[in-house]
C-alpha cells in the first residue's frame, strides 16, 4: 500500500467501520509507515479541502491503529512526541493526536525537550476559544500525564485546571469531577 493508494483510499466516500477497517488493512499491508506519513504530513500538492480531510482521516485511522494494535505505532513514538504532536493543525486532527498521546504518555517516556513541546502545545489548545471540547479534554489529560514531567506544568496546575473550567460544558464538569475523585 503506497502513499498515494492511502490519499485516494482516505480521501473516497467512507462507510461503516472505516477508520477499523482501514486500521486493519495497513497493519495487513505493513504499511503503518506509509499511513504516519500521511497523517502527519499530507501532501502540500492537495487542494487544501481535499488535504484537510485526508489529515483527519488518516490522523482517525492511526489513532483506531494505535488502540488496536499500539506496538505497531511503537517505532513512530519518538517521532510523534519529538515533532508531530506538536505541529499537528485542524481540530479532527488535534483530538485523534491528544487522545494519542495521553495514552502514549503511560506508555513512553519522551525526552525532556518533547516533554515541554508536547505540554505547550496542549496549554494552546486548552486556551484556544476555538478549539471544540473534545479538543480541549484531550489536550487537558495530556497536560495531566505531563504534570510529573514538566515543571511549568505542576506549577501553574491550579490555574490549568480554573482555564479548563472556565465556560465548561457538561462534558468539561463531568472530567473535572472525575479529576477531583467524584463522579459526574
Amino acid at each position: 500500500m503506497t502513499r498515494d493508494e492511502l490519499v485516494r483510499m482516505l480521501s473516497e466516500r467512507v462507510g461503516g467501520d472505516f477508520a477499523g477497517e482501514m486500521a486493519r488493512r495497513v497493519v495487513e499491508a505493513d504499511a503503518v509507515a506509509a499511513l504516519y506519513a500521511v497523517a502527519t504530513d499530507p501532501a502540500a500538492a492537495l487542494q487544501r479541502p481535499l488535504r484537510e480531510k485526508v489529515a483527519f482521516r488518516g490522523a482517525y485511522v492511526l489513532e483506531r491503529l494505535y488502540f488496536r494494535w499500539p506496538e505497531r505505532f511503537m517505532p513512530h513514538a519518538e517521532r510523534f512526541c519529538e515533532r508531530d504532536f506538536a505541529a499537528a493543525s485542524g481540530r479532527g486532527v488535534r483530538r485523534c493526536f491528544g487522545k494519542v498521546m495521553a495514552d502514549l504518555l503511560q506508555r513512553f517516556r519522551p525526552s525532556d525537550e518533547a516533554a515541554e513541546r508536547i505540554a505547550e502545545a496542549a496549554a494552546e489548545w486548552l486556551a484556544d476559544p476555538s478549539s471544540p471540547v473534545a479538543v480541549k479534554v484531550r489536550a487537558f489529560e495530556v497536560l495531566e500525564r505531563c504534570r510529573d514531567r514538566v515543571a511549568w506544568v505542576d506549577g501553574s496546575w491550579s490555574d490549568l485546571l480554573d482555564l479548563f473550567a472556565r465556560n465548561a460544558t457538561p462534558g468539561i464538569t463531568c472530567r473535572l469531577r472525575r479529576l477531583q475523585g467524584n463522579n459526574c
